[in-house]
C-alpha cells in the first residue's frame, strides 16, 4: 500500500493546465490501468481488517528523558505554505539570506537572523525556492520558470518549459537546470532563460507526485528519475555520462512497478548516495557510478550523513543507520512509524527529523534515542529541513518558518 502522505499520478491519463499545452493521447491500455488502479484502492479502503488499519495508524509518542532542547530564534508567517495538494516548495539559501515562497505565489527573503529583506508576489507556484548566479529561481503552476534578482526580486526572465516543474531549479556556471514531471532534464541559459539542451527519460504509466530536486557539484549535475535511475549529467550541454539503477520494476501491478527515485542524491567527496521508492539505497563512485553497496529500503526522502553514517527514512517511518563505508545496518528506530516522517538532517551532533504532526524530534547519533522534542505547529513538515549557520531552518506544511537552535540541558 502506497503511504497516506503521497499522491499517485498517471502522466497521460490525467490532464492539468500544463499538460493541455501538449499533444497526447490516452491509449485504451493506460485507461484500463487507471480505472483498476481505482478499482484496487476502493477494495483495499473497504476491506481493509481491524488488524490492518492498527498498523497503519500512526505510532502514539511516548516520553523520553530530555537531554536536548531546540529553542526557536525566530519565526515568520509564509501564507498558506506548502497547501494541500502534495507540493514541497523547498528553502532556498546563499551566504546571508533565505528564500522562501508560498504556493499562492508569495516570495520572500529574510536575513539568516530575521528580518525581511524583500517580497514579491508571483503566480501560483508548484516549485521554489532555487538559489544560484544571483539569480532566486521558481516555477509556476503552468510550467513557467521565473528568475529573479536576488538582491532587489527584480524579475529577470521567464521560461515556459511546457510541463510541471515540482522540484526547484538550480543554478550553477551561467547554466539554470530545470526538471520537469513528465521526466525531462532542461538546461537553460542563467543570462536570459534560452534552452541550450534536454535529456529526456522515459515515463512510467503511474508514478509518485514529485521528481528529484538535481544536486550541481563542478558542472555535474546529479538527479534521479521515475525510472528508478540515477543520472550524471555535464550541465554544459546535457550529455549523459553516467546512469545507474536504483531500482529496477518489478511485479504485476503498476503500483507494484513504481521505482520513483522522488529524493535529491547526496554528493559526498568522492560517492553519491540515492534511494527509491519500492527500491534500495545505494552508494555509487562519483566517478564514474560503480555501485558500492546497497541497502533495502523504500524512500520518497532525502538521506542525511554524519558519524560515519547515513541516515535514512522508510516509507512507512522507520529511522536507519547505515555505516557509510560498508552499507551494514548500525541501528534501527520504529518509535516514529507511520508519522509520515520528513527527510533526516545532522544538527549540533545529532539528528533531527520530523513528523505529520509537526513535532520535530532530536535523536542521538550513535543509537537513535531520542533525546529531544518541540512543535512548530500541527500541520507537518513536507519541505526538507536546513541547516545554517549553525541554525536548524524549518518551514511547515501551512507556512510557518522557523530557525532554531540547539541546547543540551544540563542535569541537575
Amino acid at each position: 500500500t502506497l503511504p497516506q502522505s503521497l499522491l499517485l499520478f498517471s502522466h497521460v491519463a490525467l490532464s492539468s493546465k500544463v499538460s493541455s499545452k501538449v499533444t497526447s493521447k490516452v491509449t485504451s491500455r493506460i485507461a484500463m490501468v487507471f480505472c483498476a488502479l481505482m478499482v484496487l484502492l476502493s477494495i483495499s479502503a473497504c476491506g481493509s481488517k481491524d488488524g490492518d488499519d492498527e498498523l497503519s495508524k500512526p505510532v502514539p509518542l511516548e516520553k523520553f528523558e530530555a537531554k536536548t532542547k531546540l529553542k526557536s530564534q525566530w519565526s515568520a508567517s509564509i501564507g498558506p505554505g506548502q497547501g494541500k495538494r502534495y507540493d514541497r516548495l523547498a528553502l532556498g539559501f546563499d551566504s546571508d539570506s533565505v528564500y522562501v515562497a508560498n504556493i499562492k505565489g508569495q516570495l520572500s527573503r529574510y536575513g539568516l537572523q530575521g528580518g525581511l529583506t524583500w517580497r514579491q508576489k508571483l503566480e501560483p507556484l508548484s516549485a521554489g525556492v532555487g538559489v544560484g548566479e544571483s539569480l532566486v529561481l521558481v516555477a509556476t503552476a503552468n510550467g513557467v520558470v521565473i528568475a529573479l534578482n536576488s538582491d532587489d526580486g527584480s524579475e529577470q526572465w521567464r521560461k515556459d518549459v511546457r510541463g510541471e516543474v515540482l522540484a526547484a531549479p538550480q543554478a550553477s556556471r551561467g547554466i539554470a537546470i530545470v526538471q520537469t514531471y513528465d521526466g525531462r532534464l532542461i538546461g537553460l541559459s542563467a543570462d536570459s532563460g534560452e534552452q541550450l539542451w534536454v535529456y529526456t527519460s522515459d515515463t512510467p504509466v503511474l508514478t509518485l507526485r514529485g521528481t528529484a530536486t538535481p544536486v550541481i557539484e563542478n558542472g555535474i549535475a546529479y538527479t534521479g528519475f521515475a525510472t528508478g535511475k540515477l543520472v550524471a549529467i555535464d550541465i554544459t550541454n546535457g550529455n549523459l555520462i553516467w546512469d545507474k539503477p536504483v531500482a529496477i520494476a518489478k511485479g504485476q501491478s503498476e503500483i507494484d512497478r513504481i521505482v520513483d527515485v522522488d529524493a535529491s542524491p547526496l554528493v559526498s567527496s568522492s560517492r553519491v548516495y540515492a534511494a527509491s521508492f519500492n527500491g534500495y539505497l545505494f552508494a555509487f563512485l562519483k566517478r564514474d557510478g560503480r555501485p558500492l553497496w546497497r541497502f533495502d529500503i523504500s524512500s520518497y526522502r532525502e538521506v542525511a550523513e554524519g558519524f560515519k553514517n547515513i541516515y535514512a527514512v522508510s516509507e512507512k517511518g522507520r529511522l536507519f543507520a547505515i555505516d557509510a563505508e560498508s552499507g551494514e545496518q548500525r541501528w534501527e528506530q520504529s518509535a516514529l512509524l507511520n508519522r509520515q516522517l520528513s527527510a533526516p538532517v545532522v544538527f549540533g551532533g545529532f539528528l533531527v527529523v520530523a513528523d505529520f504532526d509537526g513535532y520535530v524530534h532530536v535523536m542521538s547519533q550513535i543509537d537513535g534515542t531520542i533525546i529531544g522534542r518541540t512543535k512548530i505547529d500541527g500541520s507537518g513538515v513536507r519541505a526538507p529541513m536546513r541547516v545554517v549557520d549553525n541554525l536548524l531552518y524549518v518551514y511547515s506544511n501551512k507556512g510557518k518558518l522557523a530557525a532554531y537552535t540547539l541546547e543540551n540541558i544540563v542535569s541537575k
